[in-house]
């Protein structure tokens, strides 16, 4: 038997795959937008007064493409992004894209230990980080069990690591089909047009692909501000009067306390990554005239649901056309309207693949697709209303983790006995409260900062005498029942 003629072959075919897979790559549709309207703003920061044009942008992308080609990256290999956010991450990330590799963004806010650990588990050949630092790995491993022939065959586009809703942390993978089929089943309701202007108020590490990706490839101006003060504020609204705003509840409510004018050319104000308490709601409602529209993102799905009903205030909206969502209870029976089970999503763009370790898109979605490890009722016209998170998974803008995971740094620091972390159902920040031996713990905050990214640090700590317990002497996970002791 001749192995290695068969193996050989198999090679040959694989790489012609390879090759008209590669031909598909989502910057085809940010360069068809330049021909049509090469003068049109692509990206501006107002505070900064960083502002490119899209004839311009594809100029500074190929730019980075050919420079990183010229260093060495080859097609198919796995480059990190590690910069400030701004217009040079824009144009690097998409850079990177056009030269071939995938890019998988880290936010520079994270710790060394993070950094570290992400650029081994993704398996990186390349870091770029700020001014052209070009670092390379030349021991990089391969992500899969077969010498990144599977990886490769997903036609890789992105990486991004999330704590995940059922375990550690895993990277999510996708390739350029995956994210051209995710950008299209969004915008058949988003319908993001050269005329709209986005505001984008959250991280371009954590939110990339249907957002920046989304808006470009249809030709939109990508408007951001740095600085949340009320004049850079206004003069935002005033310069580019934006018809989309994508921003988390906490960027609402700063734009509730400091935005003097109206928001009168707003026509969808997307409100995402963690659950849009009733206050907030209300307060732009009152303030604005006009609602929010809750959305349910998913980083290994997509935008699953943008409400656009005003009459169902605390809902995240229907599903949108391009995905079929069930909810199952602990059974896996689908539930009755109006009972919560667990959101499963099925439909096109979902992730490629799971890295470390390496689990392809066919060992993770069950017959009903991926399970989301949220927990959702729907009523009977189709409308979802998120009802909490599976098991102890938090989510801060926009990042997930679970409670053990924190709390074992904080049981950690010298004096602190236990310890339960949550978001407060009131002020909706991340809360914790402590059992210690010692009356001060001042330096915890600090601890913490070394250890954590910034979104995993509560805002408030309090001590308690003892921590609640079910019968069988697990945490109580309900924040409200601890006596609360005052400081």
């Amino acid at each position: 038997m001749y192995i290695a003629p068969l193996r050989s072959l198999h090679r040959c075919q694989m790489h012609a795959h390879l090759a008209a897979m590669q031909a598909v790559n989502i910057l085809d549709l940010i360069r068809k937008q330049a021909e049509l309207q090469p003068n049109n703003v692509a990206f501006a920061c107002v505070d900064s007064g960083q502002s490119i044009r899209y004839a311009d942008l594809i100029r500074q992308v190929d730019a980075v493409a050919d420079w990183l080609r010229a260093r060495g990256c080859q097609p198919f290999e796995r480059c990190g992004l590690y910069c400030p956010e701004g217009l040079e991450f824009l144009v690097n990330a998409l850079g990177i894209l056009s030269a071939g590799l995938a890019v998988a963004p880290i936010s520079i806010n994270v710790p060394q230990q993070e950094l570290d650990r992400v650029i081994g588990a993704a398996g990186l050949h390349w870091l770029l980080g700020a001014d052209k630092k070009l670092v390379r790995f030349p021991f990089a491993g391969f992500v899969d069990n077969q010498e990144d022939d599977d990886y490769r065959g997903t036609n890789p586009a992105y990486i991004r690591f999330t704590s995940g809703s059922t375990g550690p942390r895993k990277g999510v993978l996708l390739g350029h089909n995956s994210i051209l089929d995710r950008l299209a089943t969004a915008d058949a309701v988003l319908r993001i047009t050269p005329q709209d202007r986005v505001w984008f108020r959250l991280p371009m590490s954590d939110h990339f692909v249907v957002s920046i990706l989304l808006y470009l490839s249809r030709g939109a101006a990508v408007v951001t501000a740095t600085i949340d003060e009320p004049e850079i504020l206004s003069r935002l609204v005033s310069e580019f009067r934006p018809t989309i705003i994508y921003g988390s509840p906490e960027s609402y409510s700063v734009l509730i306390e400091k935005l003097a004018g109206d928001l009168a050319t707003v026509r969808l104000a997307i409100c995402t990554t963690t659950l849009l308490a009733p206050k907030t709601r209300n307060a732009f409602q009152s303030r604005f005239g006009r609602p929010l529209n809750p959305a349910l993102g998913i980083i290994e799905v997509g935008l699953v649901t943008v409400n656009q009903t005003e009459d169902k205030p605390d809902s995240i909206g229907t599903p949108m056309p391009g995905y079929e969502v069930t909810l199952l209870d602990e059974n896996g029976v689908k539930v009755p309207p109006g009972k919560p089970g667990e959101l499963y999503v099925n439909g096109r763009g979902l992730l490629d693949a799971y890295l470390a370790p390496w689990r392809p898109r066919a060992r993770i979605l069950g017959s009903d697709g991926y399970a989301t490890g949220d927990f959702a009722t729907m009523d009977e016209t189709g409308h979802l209303r998120l009802v909490g998170r599976s098991k102890n998974r938090l989510e801060v803008n926009g990042l997930h983790f679970f409670c053990e995971e924190l709390e074992q740094i904080i049981n950690s620091y010298p004096g602190v006995q236990e310890s339960i972390v949550f978001i407060d159902p009131t002020t909706r920040a991340l809360s914790a409260q402590i059992v210690s031996q010692t009356e001060s713990y001042q330096g915890l905050g600090d601890f913490l900062r070394q250890r954590l990214d910034p979104r995993q640090i509560p805002v408030s700590f309090r001590k308690v005498e003892e921590l609640p317990r079910t019968a069988n002497g697990k945490l109580l996970r309900a924040p409200a029942s601890p006596k609360a002791r005052p400081e």
